[in-house]
């Protein structure tokens, strides 16, 4: 059949189709994307890893005029010795304060369920609520054993995913990112590379500023309760250390063993773990964030936690939770740069994360590939 001879479309028409087809491409690299979650995730996570160890060995170049490959095998090197030397001298108490503070958990929800059956509304929850007949289910114990196995050996095999990950990106960055600019038509690789270098920058300063946020908080967290005359300051120091990684939501999970742990020594002594908490959070609210903000990624806490709950209540599950702040981050400079300003003409402050980019870099970057 001859189409030569049918009449062309409308101008509506055409752009109702290129509307069609848009939304169709969005909907499956949506649901391509939700498929492959966990691989993004996984390769976020190696990204970021990659992040942090050019970060140090950049600084470490700048320190020593050594060349970047060698720079990147002395902080495996370093970080080696780091790791060993604090094997060596806390790896024993670390390890005999987390076997403790199991019981110590059981022993202090023991208590709380004692109180609880003081009040009739307790004693009748309680009475409703068993778990005998579970435990003498085999199959369900074999799920959960089963379940608790292949959670361990998926995160063994994630970990080191996300290690050589972040180990081949670091020590190559240049084939990755001239990869990704070779994708961009030509007249676009210049403003894909500040993109790239915005990006670079705010996961760089996102990961300092956090470290120091963490740091900060471990170290207060395991000299107060020692002060306080605490069980377990040191396991529960290395807990707020971790947990301040997740921000807001991080330092309340936190909080809870401390507490619990209080709470089986004495109702004076949960006060006291209480207030330290209080305290040094509200230090690292109002004193140490805002002066690290400055230089670091600001973010509103409205859209961190919203971010949090709904990665940690997907299939991602608690590496959800992990990754949302710096995938917030990078979501609010990608819309910064790809909407507001190129797409609505409008400045932001987004101009400023590629000023924090290494020197010499973004002038190379900026080139791309082949050409402006």
């Amino acid at each position: 059949m001859n189409t030569s001879t049918w009449p062309p479309l409308p101008p509506q028409a055409n752009r109702s189709l290129a509307v069609v087809a848009w939304v169709a491409l969005i909907a499956a690299l949506g649901l391509l994307a939700w498929a492959m979650a966990d691989v993004l995730v996984l390769a976020f996570a190696g990204i970021l890893w990659a992040v942090f160890l050019r970060g140090l060995s950049n600084a470490l170049g700048k320190l020593t005029g050594v060349s970047e490959r060698w720079c990147l095998a002395l902080v495996f090197l370093l970080l080696g010795c780091f790791l060993i030397l604090v094997g060596w001298f806390l790896g024993a108490e670390i390890i005999s304060q987390m076997d403790e503070l199991i019981p110590r958990l059981a022993k202090a929800w023991g208590q709380i369920q004692d109180q609880v059956r003081q009040y009739e509304w307790g004693r009748i929850l309680i009475a409703n609520t068993s778990f005998k007949a579970l435990a003498k289910d085999r199959e369900w114990l074999a799920r959960i054993t089963g379940g608790a196995f292949s959670t361990t050996l998926g995160a063994v095999a994630g970990l080191l995913v996300v290690f050589f990950i972040g180990l081949y990106a670091a020590a190559a960055p240049r084939t990755y990112l001239d990869g990704l600019l070779r994708l961009v038509p030509p007249r676009g690789r210049r403003r894909a590379a500040e993109v790239l270098a915005a990006l670079g920058a705010t996961l760089h300063w996102w990961l300092i500023g956090t470290f120091i946020k963490m740091a900060a908080v471990g170290f207060a967290t395991t000299v107060g309760l020692l002060l306080l005359g605490m069980p377990l300051a040191l396991a529960l120091g290395i807990i707020a250390f971790l947990c301040e990684f997740v921000p807001y939501v991080g330092p309340i999970l936190a909080a809870i063993p401390a507490l619990l742990v209080a709470l089986a020594v004495g109702p004076a002594e949960m006060a006291s773990v209480a207030a330290l908490y209080l305290g040094i959070h509200m230090v690292e609210g109002y004193v140490i964030s805002p002066l690290i903000d400055q230089r670091s990624v600001k973010l509103p806490p409205a859209l961190a936690i919203t971010a949090q709950l709904l990665l940690g209540f997907s299939t991602l599950g608690l590496l959800g939770i992990f990754i949302a702040t710096p995938l917030t981050a990078v979501g609010m400079v990608l819309v910064k740069m790809l909407y507001v300003e190129d797409r609505l003409g409008e400045p932001t402050d987004a101009a400023e994360e590629v000023q924090l980019a290494r020197p010499g870099e973004e002038k190379a970057d900026t080139q791309g590939p082949g050409g402006p």
